[in-house]
């Protein structure tokens, strides 16, 4: 007759085991904030860039998410099929009021609002640069830190937003 066992293993057994042959790791805190701004980016309806951002407070709880995409109940590019830019080969980075979207920084910090992103980080997924709107809204709001990935198999890039602000106060006004 045969003898039926039930072993009861428990989770944290589990994961001793998976750590111990190094099948498991914890994701860093940078790559799982950037996951969840990627995450983000997957409600863009802009036909031309999907980027998530997500601005997380000191004590490591996101404070707010934004994707770049239309405003509220604003006709998207998506839904009309077609995008202005693409069309017109508007570069990347330039003649932003071509653009019916809001940038995913800029959502984010809206979402937020400035209280909540005080001495706070963002992680932005599917760039590798942040515009000069957006530069402007990032300091404005207080944020410190910023954290850039443009796609799974890009590097992290780290952003002191001190440089940001350093870049702003010489950029059009410097003696020459």
């Amino acid at each position: 007759m045969f003898k039926y066992f039930t072993i009861i293993v428990t989770y944290y057994e589990i994961m001793y085991y998976k750590k111990r042959i190094g099948v498991y790791m914890v994701k860093e805190w940078n790559e799982y904030f950037l996951e969840i701004a990627k995450t983000c980016a997957s409600r863009s309806n802009c036909l031309r860039a999907q980027v998530g951002a997500v601005i997380v407070g000191e004590d490591r709880k996101i404070k707010a998410t934004g994707y770049n995409g239309t405003p509220s109940k604003v006709v998207s590019c998506y839904e009309l099929g077609q995008c202005f830019r693409m069309e017109n080969n508007i570069p990347s980075g330039t003649r932003y009021e071509t653009c019916r979207s809001i940038h995913a920084e800029q959502n984010a910090i809206i979402q937020a609002g400035q209280d909540r992103c005080k001495d706070a980080t963002m992680y932005i997924f599917g760039h590798n640069f942040i515009c000069i709107l957006c530069k402007r809204f990032i300091v404005q709001a207080g944020i410190k830190d910023v954290y850039l990935r443009k796609d799974d198999n890009s590097p992290i890039e780290h952003i002191y937003v001190n440089n940001i602000r350093q870049e702003l106060s010489e950029k059009f006004y410097t003696k020459k």
